[in-house]
């Protein structure tokens, strides 16, 4: 009895001299190091904690990409802007495989779409507007720096302002009364329309008739640009001038085309450059 207690007490001691030098170097950990059941503690812990906290970052990771998902589709929804809402949007307004429509009354900046049509209100006030593979249609009053499609008919109501161009390559453009374009109106496959507009600059087109009614004014060149001699549209484009609209510049032919004159007077503007 006496050998076991004495005994207990040199595992007492032992002990609690292996702990003072355990806290001495401030590692609580070596002890357990030193023993099985510590060990085997330390590894179960270990396998515990890394599921839990590949769990917790997961769940964080979700969680933020859930708040990115929220913000884009707070964004396409407020592309059906409504005037007088309080949740008016006056930035970038652009998608992809998607169609963008912009509310009544909005100043914004760019708006732009890739395989998806523009629509975009009366009253609008905007920079470039700008579609791929979709057409843009544009409401009265509105007013813009320039606007572009690829493929894609550009359909512009009355009163437009525009500071720059307005140019398509495979679409016609159509702009009604009281417009004025800063730039030049441009198409390469596709006929310009105009009634009462005022160009500030040059009319291009390649595969397309260019038609001004309604005292529309050109105050650069009308300019029918040549055609490769493999072109698959052999079909001459027409040009069509009333009686009341003005060119102030010449009218550049460079492949054939059909010409409807109500003033004969600008049948001296006219300038052939081919054979």
């Amino acid at each position: 009895m006496i050998a076991h207690t004495e005994l207990k007490s040199e595992l007492k001691s032992e002990l609690k001299g292996e702990l003072t030098e355990s806290f001495v170097r401030n590692d609580a950990y070596t002890i357990n190091n030193k023993h099985t059941q510590g060990k085997t503690e330390n590894t179960m812990i270990t396998q515990i904690k890394r599921p839990v906290y590949t769990f917790i970052g997961i769940s964080l990771f979700s969680i933020f990409l859930s708040g990115c998902i929220v913000h884009v589709n707070a964004k396409d929804a407020d592309w059906d802007y409504e005037k007088g809402s309080e949740s008016s949007y006056s930035g970038d307004i652009s998608s992809t495989n998607k169609s963008v429509k912009v509310g009544e009354g909005r100043s914004v900046e760019n708006i732009s779409s890739v395989n998806g049509s523009v629509k975009v209100s009366d009253d609008v006030s905007a920079e470039d507007i700008s579609s791929v593979n979709g057409k843009v249609s544009i409401g009265d009053n509105v007013s813009a720096d320039s606007v572009e499609s690829v493929n894609g008919q550009v359909k512009i109501g009355s009163g437009f302002k525009s500071r720059g161009q307005v140019s398509t390559v495979n679409g016609g453009i159509r702009i009604d009364n009281d417009s004025s374009v800063g730039g030049a109106v441009s198409t390469v496959n596709g006929s310009i329309r105009l009634e009462g507009v005022i160009v500030s600059k040059d009319i291009s087109t390649k595969n397309g008739s260019v038609t001004l009614k309604d005292g529309s004014v050109v105050k650069g060149d009308i300019h029918f640009e040549p055609i490769s001699k493999n072109n698959y549209n052999k079909r001459r484009p027409t040009l069509y001038i009333s009686a009341d609209s003005v060119v102030e510049g010449n009218i550049i032919l460079d492949r054939p085309v059909d010409l409807e004159l109500e003033n004969p007077d600008l049948a001296d503007k006219v300038k052939r450059n081919y054979e």
